[in-house]
């Protein structure tokens, strides 16, 4: 069922965070960093995101429509934490990323993100998918791949995977090269839609079933 403005409004406020959670969660995570290297703090956050995943409930879904009605209206556990809007059937996009509170409070309070922020995003992109800019993006991209392994559609596991990235400083990052086309195609996208659509939105991602 479609929401109602002020009940989307509502829902919205409750994703803020306390500034003091984000800030210490910042400096949870380079405590880690220091003590096991970027490598350490990436299977951290890879374990993280995938637990909180798993425990999120299973879905059933009779029909496509029946999903993305649940996914925009933030029924849906893969849109439980960010505001979602579908571009195409297959196409979907993340208004704003759900840690840019935590950054800003973090950057105000202490400064400039710490490195490691960015080093374990490289280690992530060199072994797993390489589309993520920092920690929040491995959380984030982590969390949302393993909750769509708990959605089925028409008895259909469903598929995601991220196409795009925009940080809040300005920073991009794309799916590789020879990924890129196949990821579009399913999108139901164009390179040119792609570059207009992270003009204003955080995430670009693509669902699907086989």
């Amino acid at each position: 069922m479609i929401k109602t403005k002020n009940e989307l409004q509502e829902r919205r406020g409750l994703i803020d965070d306390n500034p003091l959670v984000d800030v210490a969660a910042c400096l949870f995570l380079e405590d880690i960093a220091d003590k096991q290297g970027a490598s350490g703090m990436n299977n951290y956050l890879v374990s993280l995101a995938t637990s909180l995943a798993k425990s999120m409930p299973v879905e059933e879904y009779d029909t496509w429509d029946d999903f993305i009605d649940a996914l925009v209206n933030g029924e849906s556990i893969i849109s439980a934490f960010e505001e979602v809007e579908a571009i195409t059937p297959n196409c979907a996009v993340t208004k704003k990323c759900p840690f840019t509170r935590g950054w800003q409070e973090y950057t105000k309070r202490i400064g400039e993100f710490s490195k490691i922020h960015t080093d374990v995003a490289e280690y992530y992109n060199s072994v797993y998918k390489p589309c993520v800019i920092n920690s929040m993006c491995i959380i984030h991209q982590t969390f949302r791949n393993a909750a769509a392994e708990r959605i089925n559609i028409k008895g259909k596991p469903l598929k995601c995977a991220n196409i795009a990235a925009v940080w809040e400083d300005g920073t991009r990052k794309i799916a590789p090269d020879e990924w890129l086309p196949i990821l579009l195609e399913k999108a139901q996208i164009t390179s040119t839609d792609l570059n207009m659509i992270l003009r204003n939105n955080a995430d670009v991602w693509v669902i699907y079933t086989d």
